[in-house]
């Protein structure tokens, strides 16, 4: 799936929005980015319950995480892989790596799901399936990851937060890459 603000600016058109509130009115024309940015930035500034919520509030950028995941996992016809050893994680971390790819590649548009099925992470992990199913059980208390259907796991927007804070890091630093 395409990225709207990209199908929009393809177009060459500028967004044009204007927004009505109470006696206040702001028209914003321009690039997709430029009119997001502006109408939050009028939105917080008139609506100060929106600045609270937006501090408050986790999200994943892709394109960020995409350039923490340089030099780790790539893109290949195949899907994406990691170009990394990792063998400097941990069970849980080597899980939530997988559960991330997965995610990772559903959300950029290469993968048609961002669920992994729990033989797929045995496979993956060379792990036994005692260790994969106590681990998942591990990420799913802490929120890093939740289970979709039976034996279908994906990660959570806090697990690709945690996977971009911690796992990525510790391979890159494993790596030399950092």
């Amino acid at each position: 799936m395409a990225d709207s603000s990209q199908e929009l600016t393809s177009l060459g058109f500028p967004l044009e929005v204007t927004i009505r509130y109470g006696t206040l009115e702001k028209r914003v024309t321009g690039p997709p980015e430029g009119v997001a940015k502006e109408v939050l930035t009028f939105l917080t500034s008139v609506i100060p319950q929106l600045e609270l919520a937006s501090k408050l509030s986790l999200s994943v950028d892709l394109a960020e995480l995409a350039k923490a995941c340089e030099g780790v996992v790539a893109v290949t016809p195949e899907g994406l892989v990691v170009t990394v050893p990792v063998d400097v994680l941990a069970d849980r971390e080597l899980i939530l790596l997988h559960l991330a790819k997965a995610r990772i590649g559903e959300m950029a548009g290469k993968t048609k799901t961002d669920t992994v099925q729990t033989s797929d992470l045995i496979s993956a992990t060379k792990r036994t399936s005692g260790t994969v199913a106590g681990r998942l059980s591990e990420l799913c208390s802490e929120s890093l990851a939740e289970r979709k259907r039976k034996g279908e796991y994906r990660a959570t927007t806090l697990g690709l937060h945690v996977f971009q804070q911690t796992v990525i890091p510790k391979l890159k630093q494993a790596r030399g890459v950092v």
